[in-house]
């Protein structure tokens, strides 16, 4: 329980911190004049520093152009996290659609971050993906999967939550919850304060001697 709790403060503060949104794809811009600079240290150097700092420098100034190359580099053991990171960093729509597709083929710290980053870029289009893996403990991403919905919010990410709250082991019903007091908080700022309600009752529910469940019924009282 120790590992879930320290989870919610981490959640509340990434759900209103200003995460990417990709609901409203932003205005075409010509490209950043040092992309191609770093898009060119990818492409050719084979110094590791250099091109794991050409990643990061993209998620700064990158667009459409530096989808492609981050995305071949997700399953590079040395340059994985800051190609990830670079790809959670653009705001394209593209990024977020690279980073669903390599989902199946990444494991461990490497699948946890790529998670972490749908979940920042809160990547509606991902909900389907986040809920399987939710589901499925063999891939050991489960507590990220559930995270990453907490951050996305939608009513459709709270949906996949209220399916764990449901149907899901302890330990993933525990994950879950604090999950969706991070959801919710993010709906209730978005006035959908019945979507907020349904998650939170089903978090008492599921959980209903757990501090998750406490603050859900507090949450839910102050709503009243």
């Amino acid at each position: 329980m120790k590992t879930f709790r320290c989870l919610l403060p981490v959640l509340i503060c990434c759900a209103f911190a200003g995460c990417v949104t990709n609901s409203v794809p932003p205005a075409a811009q010509p490209p950043h004049p040092k992309e191609a600079e770093h898009l060119a240290v990818l492409a050719n150097s084979t110094d590791l520093q250099a091109r794991a700092r050409a990643c990061q420098e993209l998620g700064v100034v990158g667009g459409t152009a530096a989808v492609a190359p981050l995305a071949a580099l997700l399953t590079v053991e040395h340059l994985s996290d800051y190609a990830r990171s670079g790809l959670e960093g653009i705001r394209d729509p593209a990024a977020g659609e690279a980073l669903r597709r390599a989902l199946p083929q990444l494991q461990g710290r490497h699948l946890a971050g790529a998670v972490n980053s749908l979940g920042v870029r809160r990547e509606a289009a991902a909900v389907s993906d986040l809920q399987r893996l939710a589901l499925d403990p063999a891939r050991g991403a489960s507590a990220d999967a559930l995270a990453a919905l907490g951050l996305i919010a939608t009513p459709e990410a709270a949906e996949a939550l209220q399916k764990v709250l449901a149907e899901g082991s302890a330990e993933m019903k525990a994950a879950a919850a604090h999950a969706a007091l991070a959801a919710a908080e993010r709906l209730m700022s978005e006035n959908r304060t019945a979507v907020a309600r349904r998650l939170l009752e089903a978090a008492v529910k599921a959980v209903p001697e757990s501090p998750a469940a406490t603050a859900a019924r507090s949450r839910l009282a102050a709503k009243r």
